[in-house]
């Protein structure tokens, strides 16, 4: 396969370009970029395309200049991602205030630097570490808040023959007014995308001890070390550079600065030798993967604190501080799914801790004050956990975007086993909305948005399905705690589709009370997911009126919503990939409202891989009760909104109520066999066969 790329490794390659893409192409597409296909960086954007270029082989350079020019440069963003990073990284001192090294807070409380810097207890205890030890904009040194390390809270390390690490807890404040919290943390992971052969890496260090120092550019990783754990890359770095983080140019945190000097390992993946010219790091993969690998092993109050490094809060950036005015985050961070393998985790007080400690945990800054175990050296496994998630807030929604063929729509291939559009019948294609200019078909019916797509019937003005990718790995958080929220959102018509085939702001306008809300079929949080720019454009696109329906305005206060959080948080916890296809159940019955036919029921199917086996969950929501308290007597006058019944319902319940076709998904439903239509009403979660 040609390939422009420096990475000779095809998959790692493949991996990284997704994670630099930030989910702008397909993973088809991705696969052609892969293989040398420049004309797919159109697609990306400016941002994206740089980071691409900074990928390609340094004799191919002509080949993308065309499309992004020289290589060698970065988004302007860069540099506050570079300045947060840097916050985060500290130089270490001896019991007679000598520099030691550098090193990196990687989580809250623990701080992170090589074995041969800190080796034991004892000289971690008698130790100490410098923030902001460096010269401000006047070439002034700023003020330095020093904190004393604590390693009776926890402490652990591997030799460095092995993977020459120190993870040592932050004890109290020395000197300085800044708090620990103020600094940040670049969180650990082992997702297996955040670095390829010909990527730029950046050094943050204390070179020779001295002030704070960042090696930028001309520095590329150069191979991988035989054994897994080792990373090579080309950088300047010095004496009391040791332990120093090596970052990405999305600044995450790919190794530990090593050494320059005596390596680990003298021969890399591909079997060539290393090279001289380049310093050795162990890989953040490798000392994740350790760690995790470990933790049983680790004395009970050590547990608690190593659980929130390796499992940071769903929303973690890539440098995650909380000074008293933090900034907005916008990070992306994505990988391979993986199942965990740490003990039951709980969260207590914001963290994520181990089920046995959670009992006795009480505060972030609890302390134990035992001495502390002696814990023997760990044995290394290979890339495989799951990736932290970026996090980004969306305050509003804007109105779509004018360039409809830019939408891609639903993925039938998104999961490890494919799942196709669901099959109407004919009579039900000729009832559908069929764009302007467009003969009809089955195929034409379907309007393409980000991340999802649907079918809209036109005698109803609302869809028959909604069918939407969620990329667990990619999730953007959106803040919608703003009060009454149905103010704040605007609703658009699709201009692809006439205006009398869907729903309009009239049907929700002025109600004195309000009876109805407009109730997104695909839920605006779902679609929220992959760079910054596309997560934007998916959730505002759920604003469309083809994606509404009719709901009681207490719809979503029941279990229905539980079932979506469930679905949309457990995607998001596990970094899996699911689909999600809702609707309404159209009755011959249904009761009008302003001329419009409303929906007594809805149902939602929930599809995953687990195990390597495709699951689908089915369920139906019946909001009959809400619907005859509000239009019982035809007036717009009610006390009681009533209760909205959900059941677990088979798929082929679902397919014989909406005259849709669903493949093979009954094959593989979670209900039990032979059972034909729904069982009682759900009162709980723990309730459903998933």
């Amino acid at each position: 396969m040609t390939t422009i790329f420096s990475e000779p490794d095809h998959a790692r390659l493949v991996r990284r370009l997704s994670a630099v893409t930030g989910g702008d192409l397909t993973g088809p597409q991705i696969a052609k970029l892969a293989g040398g296909d420049a004309e797919l960086l159109n697609d990306l954007s400016p941002s994206s395309r740089q980071r691409v270029a900074a990928l390609v082989a340094p004799t191919a350079d002509g080949a993308l200049e065309k499309l992004v020019g020289p290589a060698d440069y970065v988004p302007i963003a860069y540099l506050d991602l570079a300045r947060r990073a840097s916050a985060t990284v500290a130089r270490l001192l001896d019991r007679h205030r000598r520099p030691l090294g550098t090193g990196v807070m990687v989580s809250p409380r623990l701080f992170m630097t090589n074995h041969h810097v800190i080796p034991d207890a004892t000289d971690a205890a008698a130790s100490s570490l410098q923030f902001d030890y460096q010269l401000c904009i006047d070439d002034i040194p700023a003020i330095v808040t020093e904190f004393r390390l604590d390693p009776t809270t926890f402490f652990w390390t591997s030799p460095v023959d092995d993977l020459d690490v120190s993870l040592i807890a932050v004890g109290p404040r020395l000197a300085g007014d800044k708090a620990l919290e103020q600094f940040g943390f670049t969180p650990l992971s082992s997702a297996a995308d955040k670095h390829a052969e010909g990527d730029f890496v950046s050094v943050i260090e204390h070179p020779d001890g001295d002030f704070k120092q960042i090696a930028l550019r001309e520095n590329r990783v150069v191979g991988r070390g035989a054994s897994s754990t080792t990373l090579f890359y080309s950088a300047d770095t010095l004496h009391g550079s040791s332990g120093s983080p090596v970052y990405n140019d999305e600044f995450c945190l790919v190794a530990l600065h090593h050494a320059g000097g005596p390596r680990n390992d003298h021969t890399l993946d591909t079997g060539a030798p290393a090279p001289d010219d380049c310093n050795e790091g162990i890989r953040a993969s490798a000392v994740v993967a350790a760690l995790r690998l470990r933790h049983d092993d680790l004395p009970l109050r050590f547990r608690d604190l190593l659980a929130e490094a390796l499992n940071p809060p769903m929303g973690s950036a890539r440098t995650t501080a909380t000074a008293p005015t933090p900034t907005p985050t916008i990070a992306t961070a994505t990988g391979v799914s993986a199942e965990l393998i740490l003990p039951e985790l709980r969260i207590v007080n914001g963290r994520t801790i181990a089920a046995e400690a959670a009992a006795t945990s009480a505060t972030p800054d609890a302390s134990p004050t035992s001495t502390p175990e002696g814990v023997p050296p760990i044995d290394v496994l290979s890339d495989g956990s799951p990736p932290t998630a970026g996090a980004m807030v969306l305050e509003r929604n804007d109105a779509p975007e004018t360039d409809y063929d830019k939408r891609r729509g639903y993925e039938p291939d998104f999961l490890p086993q494919a799942v196709a559009l669901p099959t109407l019948p004919t009579a039900l294609v000729k009832q559908c909305a069929l764009p302007h200019g467009l003969r009809r078909s089955a195929a034409n019916v379907v309007l393409r948005y980000h991340h999802f797509s649907l079918v809209i019937r036109a005698d109803r003005r609302m869809p028959v399905y909604t069918i939407v990718n969620v990329d667990g790995r990619r999730l953007r958080s959106i803040n919608r705690t703003t009060g009454e929220v149905e103010a704040a959102e605007i609703w658009y018509t699709d201009p692809r589709i006439d205006t009398d085939a869907q729903l309009g702001q009239e049907v929700f306008a002025s109600q004195r009370p309000r009876f109805f809300d407009r109730g997104h079929m695909v839920r605006r949080l779902d679609p929220a997911w992959g760079s910054p720019a596309t997560a934007k454009l998916s959730a505002d696109d759920t604003f469309h009126f083809t994606n509404c329906c009719p709901q009681i305005s207490a719809f979503n206060q029941h279990l229905w919503q539980g079932i979506e959080n469930y679905a949309l948080t457990n995607a998001g916890a596990e970094k899996k990939r699911i689909t999600i296809i809702t609707g309404p159940v159209f009755g011959a019955d249904d009761p009008v409202y302003r001329d419009v036919a409303v929906p007594r029921a809805f149902w939602k199917i929930v599809i995953r891989v687990h195990a390597g086996r495709l699951r689908a969950t089915g369920f139906i929501a019946d909001q009959n009760a809400g619907l005859d308290a509000a239009l019982g007597d035809g007036t717009e006058a009610f006390a009681d909104l009533g209760t909205v019944a959900v059941f677990q319902a088979p798929i082929a319940q679902i397919a014989s109520a909406t005259a849709l076709r669903f493949g093979t998904l009954a094959d593989h439903d979670t209900m039990q066999v032979g059972l034909e239509s729904a069982g009682p009403a759900l009162t709980a979660l723990d309730e459903v066969d998933w």
